[in-house]
């Protein structure tokens, strides 16, 4: 008794201070997660014109910039058929300004931008999310991406008592950009912190000059596992490497990371968009790794060390994939070692229509990733899509690089 007459006093005492304070809000807000190929997505809340609120399930996305909507949800937002991209495959940034959003009540920063739009069911291909939510929106926030736990916390500064180890991080205030200095092969590199990307993606300067010193380190060419983002052309071209060690501050050594040596001037590009140069990006499968938070206006994150993966990141078939915005997925090209393919008989262009018991269509592009993946000299049974005309490709899980 004296404990519900506790919390009916408690509850009223709130309700009490939001009536005397109409602009009184929650402070901070704590909601559930999902991943799949390491990527988050939430669940936010969009004002539609009529003032109703529109949940809309988020995909948060730390290198990026705009707000971007599947053709349904836009359309409930206020964007026009005649505004809508002509190609399937383009995002169309718009005239109309993003609406108000807010994350468990706390709202998002979004003045200033305008909503881009996608045709088809999801934002971006591969990614079961209505929309997504970039750096932007957060870069006024204290967040919390608790991989381990499943859950994303967001408050307003000052709030929250951080916990874990503190690494300094710099903060491009007008984009949500941030980065961190970071040790690899006993070179000190800045690099950004990108949950929007699966897997880790660096210089080929960097990738270069690793193979320079170790020439027996084991490497390959061609994206899979996390470094598979969306099937990009110069996916299929990147240096594919497992880096044995990895160091951010006074942090435990992260061991077994995967990355995928890309063209510099891609990270030039994204440099632009960050708080400074950088010379890569840590991706989602080393983020998930920890409990990270992020004081964006006080420019500092806390690390806290969670669970070893289960599974080797590129024990797989060796594929680079491409989803699709008709929710299919294709062969962007398949992983070279020593010249020759490792997975034989499938062809870039090939249609994938199912990974043993796995139809793909409709398939998220972590679901498609898992059912590659397995215990090496394991098969795996392709169905594919060649010229019209169905195939099938008994493929073997390799320990790649």
């Amino acid at each position: 008794m004296i404990k519900k007459l506790a919390a009916s006093i408690m509850v009223l005492t709130v309700a009490l201070a939001v009536a005397a304070d109409p602009e009184a809000g929650p402070r901070s807000a704590t909601v559930p997660i999902a991943l799949d190929h390491c990527r988050m997505t939430v669940e936010v809340v969009f004002t539609r014109t009529d003032g109703s609120p529109r949940p809309a399930r988020a995909w948060v996305d730390s290198g990026g910039m705009a707000v971007v909507a599947a053709e349904a949800l836009a359309r409930e937002l206020g964007i026009g058929p005649a505004a809508m991209p002509a190609n399937a495959g383009q995002t169309l940034a718009t005239t109309t300004p993003v609406p108000a959003m807010s994350l468990g009540g706390i709202p998002l920063a979004v003045e200033g931008m305008n909503l881009s739009v996608r045709r088809g069911r999801f934002a971006i291909p591969g990614v079961e999310a209505e929309c997504v939510l970039p750096a932007r929106c957060l870069r006024r926030l204290h967040v919390v991406f608790d991989y381990p736990a499943h859950r994303l916390t967001v408050a307003l500064a000052g709030v929250l008592a951080p916990v874990g180890t503190a690494v300094p991080c710099r903060v491009n205030p007008e984009t949500g950009l941030f980065m961190v200095e970071a040790t690899l092969d006993g070179e000190k590199v800045a690099l950004g912190i990108d949950n929007g990307s699966a897997g880790t993606w660096l210089s080929d300067k960097l990738s270069a000059a690793w193979l320079a010193r170790h020439a027996d380190w084991p490497h390959a060419v061609g994206a899979a596992g996390s470094t598979n983002f969306f099937g990009f052309p110069f996916e299929t071209q990147g240096a594919l490497l497992c880096l044995p060690a990895l160091a951010i501050g006074s942090l435990p050594v992260a061991r077994e990371l995967a990355v995928l040596g890309l063209d510099q001037r891609l990270f030039d590009w994204y440099s632009q968009k960050s708080a400074g140069p950088v010379v890569g990006f840590l991706g989602a499968e080393f983020i998930a790794r920890f409990r990270l938070e992020v004081d964006f206006p006080g420019q500092m994150t806390w690390w806290q060390p969670g669970p070893v993966p289960a599974l080797r990141d590129l024990d797989i078939v060796g594929l680079t994939l491409r989803p699709e915005n008709d929710g299919s997925f294709s062969v962007a090209g398949i992983v070279q070692r020593d010249g020759r393919p490792v997975v034989p008989g499938v062809q870039a262009g090939d249609r994938l229509l199912r990974v043993d018991g796995l139809d793909v269509a409709g398939a998220t592009m972590g679901m498609v990733i898992n059912a590659l993946r397995g215990k090496p000299g394991a098969r795996r049974v392709l169905l594919l899509e060649r010229s019209g005309k169905p195939t099938t490709v008994k493929a073997q899980v390799v320990r790649l690089p």
